[in-house]
This record gives C-alpha cells, sequence and structure tokens, in this order.
C-alpha cells in the first residue's frame, strides 16, 4: 500500500519553502522587573546585566535602564528568614525575541536572582509602540483678536433673618 501525504501537509510545505513565507517569525516579548531599592544606584547595572545574561542568545530589542519608582502599593516577601517590606523599586523593561520554549527557562531564572522581588513578561511587537508627548505649539496670530472679560463675581448681602421667619420656613419644609 503506498503512502500519500495530506494535502495541507503538501500546501504548508510549499508555502514554506516560497517567498512568501515569513523570514523572521521569533515571537517578541517584555520582561518588566522590580529590582529592590536595597541594592542602590551602584548595584542596579549588575543585577541588569544578570538578567541580560539569562537571556542567552535571545535579540534584545530595546531596553530601558531600572529607573527609581514609588511603588502603587506596599510589597512584602520572605527573604532570609524575614519579611521585607518595599514602597518603591528600580523597574526596568526589556524587549527581545527568543523561542517560545525558552520563556519559562528565562522566568525562573529571573525569579532565582534574590535582588529581583517580581518580574513579568508579556508578548508583544517588534514596533515601538510608546506614544510620545507632544507639545503643542500656537503661533501669535492664533491668539490675536478680541479678548473676553469675565464679569466680576458679585458679593452676596447677608440680610438679618428673625427667629420666627426661620421658624416658619423650617415648618413650611418639613411639613
Amino acid at each position: 500500500m503506498a503512502e500519500t501525504a495530506h494535502p495541507d501537509t503538501e500546501a504548508r510545505a510549499e508555502v514554506e519553502g516560497s517567498s512568501q513565507a515569513p523570514k523572521d517569525i521569533t515571537p517578541v516579548y517584555e520582561i518588566g522587573f522590580h529590582i529592590v531599592p536595597t541594592v542602590g544606584e551602584e548595584g542596579v547595572p549588575a543585577v541588569l546585566d544578570r538578567v541580560r545574561a539569562l537571556l542567552g542568545d535571545a535579540e534584545i530589542i530595546s531596553e530601558s535602564f531600572p529607573q527609581k519608582m514609588t511603588l502603587a502599593y506596599r510589597i512584602e516577601r520572605a527573604q532570609a528568614g524575614a519579611r521585607e517590606k518595599y514602597t518603591e523599586s528600580y523597574f526596568g523593561v526589556i524587549k527581545f525575541a527568543t523561542e517560545r520554549e525558552h520563556l519559562s527557562a528565562i522566568e525562573k531564572g529571573v525569579q532565582g536572582i534574590r535582588e529581583v522581588m517580581r518580574v513579568l513578561i508579556i508578548g508583544t511587537v517588534r514596533e515601538d509602540i510608546t506614544q510620545h508627548k507632544q507639545r503643542t505649539v500656537f503661533s501669535s496670530d492664533r491668539l490675536e483678536g478680541k479678548v473676553i472679560e469675565k464679569p466680576a463675581a458679585q458679593k452676596e448681602v447677608a440680610v438679618e433673618v428673625s427667629e420666627e421667619e426661620l421658624d416658619k420656613s423650617i415648618e413650611a419644609l418639613t411639613g
């Protein structure tokens, strides 16, 4: 009995061999991590180098050097038999491309760094999708013209009310 290839398998092989197949389909990820503030500014580069080393041969697309920030809430963690409590950290992000099967090892490796208190890896796109703030500039001719004056607020004059009138008003309101 002769074996025949499934039509879908043949079609897939043709697409993979054609010029229409994408050349680089390596998934792109971002790893965000919080470094404990006790390392100080001088210790941050060493921790960042250790995170980069764990990425192995992954293509690093972009990164932001960890910046000190105030956390939205206090993070507590058990470390060396004691509870550590942090309200600030150094937060850094690295965008990289690697195969999906490497993610688990990368995440476990970064979690194993004692100075890293939180880590998150998300899938993303290769392009930079951040929006940069642009200043709005107005030319002087747009600002010329009639100036609209706002009328000054008039002060209310306090009027004396007798106790009888006040009692009548309260009685009318309460029924």
